[in-house]
């Protein structure tokens, strides 16, 4: 650009010398107004390219401005939905947490567990829930959803781990852990590729396990074993609570001596068995069973003997008793049992065979085998009786004329 200039310059300066030289004034008016107009075309020329340039360079830093606004955007946007996500999963620990003050059945609150969990993890796969046997001291499985069916109900070698180690665990791909051996992972490949476990703590201990695989590896994050660990934090309170409550409805229907029902809630098992009865047209039977000379057995060996007597009793009518029986401490050393579906024959001989295991197998009582005999009444309805209180006393009346006739016998109307 500033070589063009220069050579048109030196062209019109050469021009007007030969104008004047050759005395044409009249051209020179044209040469000047050539070059005015040049200069005026250059100038705007000139204008025009540094206004282009300006242009150029805001609209270049309009479009970065706006680059950044737009990647601002995005990430704003990212980070209110992944709020909104945590909200609303926190909103449903929210919910879980009140569910589970509200329930009391264990079945219940396992139920709570699984359905929540699923709910608020909201990934999809199996979601296991294990119970540790507190017997057995291992793991059963309690509830389950997925659309596979479980083959290994007492867990796998994840849930061993978490239950040894009694920390959670979260694997991204099966295939790509070291730290199992493959030959114990072998047939979980073909189930799941990526898992995350929590233990269950109460007290210190583990009471259960639970657990959220899926096909897909690189399912679950760290944030999803986070919520987890809450739920099962939870679930672990709630569980407790249910055992407990349940033990304390065990407490109050079973006898604390021989684990049996009680007085009362016979009574209402024995109603209702009638009324089965009556509306099925079916017969049942009714045995009262007392000890022989209960009390010389704690003469004899001490006070501490009868428990022992009467725990045997109940161990073996609660063993000999089919489905649909009732067995019950009456009172004392009086124990009964409801024979649904008997009729007086076949409860007569349900009685001597009692009878007769307890006299042949005896129970040790300070290192002595000791034989325990027993006299039993037989009461049958519709036969004896209809309503319970009159069964009942049937029953009883029978009982005493076993004893009257010498004990170790078995009687009925």
């Amino acid at each position: 650009m500033p070589g063009g200039t220069i050579v048109t310059l030196f062209s019109i300066l050469v021009t007007l010398f030969l104008d004047l030289r050759s005395e044409l004034y009249g051209y020179n008016l044209f040469t000047l107004s050539f070059v005015m107009t040049a200069s005026i075309g250059y100038g705007f020329t000139r204008i025009k390219n540094r206004l282009h340039q300006l242009c150029s360079l805001r609209s270049e830093k309009l479009d970065d401005s706006v680059t950044v606004l737009s990647n601002n955007i995005r990430g704003k946007n990212k980070n209110i939905y992944a709020l909104e996500e945590k909200l609303t999963r926190y909103l449903l620990l929210k919910e879980v947490a009140e569910s589970m003050s509200t329930a009391l059945s264990l079945d219940e609150i396992n139920s709570i567990i699984v359905e929540k969990t699923y709910r608020t993890i909201g990934k999809g796969g199996r979601l296991l829930l294990f119970l540790v046997d507190v017997e057995k001291q291992e793991l059963m499985l309690s509830v389950s959803r997925d659309n596979l069916k479980v083959k290994n109900k007492r867990g796998d070698a994840f849930d061993q781990w978490v239950l040894r180690h009694r920390k959670s665990l979260i694997i991204e791909d099966v295939e790509k852990d070291f730290r199992f051996p493959a030959d114990h992972t072998k047939e979980s490949k073909a189930l799941f590729r990526s898992l995350i476990v929590t233990p269950m703590i109460s007290e210190d201990k583990v009471i259960g396990i639970l657990r959220m695989d899926s096909a897909h590896e690189l399912m679950y994050t760290q944030d999803d074993l986070r919520l987890l660990d809450i739920i099962a934090n939870l679930g672990a309170v709630a569980v407790q609570n249910a055992l407990l409550y349940s033990k304390t409805q065990e407490l109050a229907i079973r006898d604390g001596l021989t684990g049996l029902m009680v007085r009362r809630f016979f009574m209402e098992a024995l109603h209702q068995e009638l009324h089965r009865s009556a509306m099925n047209r079916k017969e049942l039977s009714l045995l009262m069973l007392d000890i022989d000379h209960f009390k010389d057995y704690n003469d004899k060996y001490g006070h501490t003997a009868g428990d022992i007597v009467l725990k045997h009793l109940a161990r073996t009518l609660s063993s000999m008793a089919q489905e649909g029986d009732v067995v019950a401490r009456y009172g004392g050393e009086e124990l009964v049992v409801v024979l649904s579906g008997r009729d007086k024959v076949q409860a007569l001989a349900e009685a001597e065979k009692i009878r007769k295991f307890l006299k042949e197998n005896p129970v040790k009582l300070r290192r002595q085998e000791t034989s325990i005999t027993v006299s039993i009444g037989v009461a049958n309805y519709p036969e004896d009786a209809v309503l319970e209180e009159e069964l009942i006393r049937v029953a009883d009346a029978c009982l005493y004329k076993a004893k009257a006739e010498g004990r170790d016998r078995v009687c009925s109307k």
